[in-house]
């Protein structure tokens, strides 16, 4: 899955130290008044994304992973 965000748009959030990913999540999930039951779950899966991720970067890239973690 893709979402096409302007550049300008991403690089200041970027800048701005703003996760785009999660500002984009966090909308659709009130947007979509999913309930706290799901929307707990679909927190709780994005989650164990970035733990998983966070570790297999441990010994490639500390500093990635420890922003993931």
């Amino acid at each position: 899955m893709s979402i096409v965000i302007p550049k300008r748009l991403y690089d200041e959030a970027t800048r701005r130290d703003i996760d785009a990913e999660e500002v984009i999540a966090y909308t659709l999930m009130i947007k979509l008044n999913l309930g706290a039951n799901l929307t707990t779950n679909i927190r709780l899966g994005s989650t164990r994304h970035y733990l998983n991720e966070g570790k297999t970067l441990i010994d490639k890239d500390p500093i990635q992973a420890s922003e993931k973690l």
